[in-house]
């Protein structure tokens, strides 16, 4: 996904999570990038596009946050992007307090807001082509297109 399309911004952390299979087993994995919408969680060849998951976060006050989560893509033997489905407003709050406290941890105390749009690249404005001769033209038709009239 091209940074023009994401509604969050991504931070590059590692997060220990428990993800549920679809038979209820508890798989442990590790989230390598989060946002407040979504997820890139270890690779599993079990999950598919498309299929929806529970996966729970540890808290920094020890409690768990339970999430749902659709696979969106998946990157061959690397990851799995996932979008968090029906998440509140309340459990986006949680989320940032989950990746302040990560960034806190691993030595990187930012002040940033997780609910924030991306910078969106630079685009420098194309300059426009113009043909100067073909303008003076156009200009002298239309100059003489009015004397007829």
């Amino acid at each position: 996904m091209g940074i023009e399309q994401r509604q969050y911004i991504r931070f590059s952390l590692d997060i220990p999570a428990v993800r549920y299979t679809r038979y209820g087993e508890a798989v442990e994995t590790m989230i390598s990038q989060i946002s407040v919408g979504g997820c890139l969680a270890e690779w599993d060849e079990n999950v598919f596009v498309g299929d929806e998951f529970r996966m729970v976060i540890q808290l920094p006050n020890k409690n768990f946050l339970p999430l749902v989560c659709k696979a969106m893509y998946k990157f061959a033997d690397n990851g799995i992007g996932a979008k968090f489905s029906g998440i509140t407003q309340f459990e986006q709050d949680l989320l940032a307090r989950v990746v302040s406290h990560a960034l806190e941890k691993q030595g990187l105390p930012l002040q940033v807001d997780p609910f924030a749009l991306p910078k969106m690249p630079v685009q420098k404005p194309v300059p426009k082509i113009t043909d100067s001769r073909r303008q003076k033209d156009e200009l002298l038709e239309e100059i003489f297109s009015l004397g007829g009239k």
